[in-house]
């Protein structure tokens, strides 16, 4: 039986790279519809459960699509940093779309989006996104 040499690719494999995008979006869309529910849970106010979820699906455009943006744009750039402090750069800037929050009557909601950004930046987040191309630098 002959073996057969095979060449990497330069291109990474665009089915890897797909599951790892639709990760980042699956995992982000379940952490925050999890920390939207904890909220209305917590919230004790006048608001029903089903108001404070309306509000939380609300905030997605403003919270949740512009830390998803960030997240694909920054995982596809991200070729060579140590993936440690990628997540830690990364979750710096991601606490800032949690702003349309500081006005709310309540603590919670600003409180818990900023640990829901934090922990998907620094934990959840599959970095990096296109790992073909990863190559760490030397410290």
């Amino acid at each position: 039986m002959v073996a057969r040499e095979t060449r990497p690719s330069p291109v990474p494999g665009v089915r890897r790279v797909l599951e790892r995008i639709g990760l980042l979006v699956l995992t982000y869309s379940v952490l925050y519809a999890v920390t939207w529910v904890v909220v209305a849970l917590l919230v004790s106010s006048e608001d029903s459960f089903t108001d404070v979820m309306w509000l939380g699906i609300g905030m997605l455009a403003f919270i949740g699509a512009p830390t998803l943006l960030l997240a694909l744009l920054a995982g596809l750039a991200h070729t060579g940093m140590d993936v440690t402090r990628f997540r830690a750069a990364l979750a710096f800037p991601m606490v800032f779309f949690a702003w349309p929050l500081v006005g709310a009557n309540w603590p919670e909601p600003l409180v818990l989006q900023v640990l829901c950004q934090i922990a998907f930046a620094a934990y959840l987040m599959p970095a990096p996104l296109v790992p073909e191309n990863w190559t760490p630098r030397p410290l």
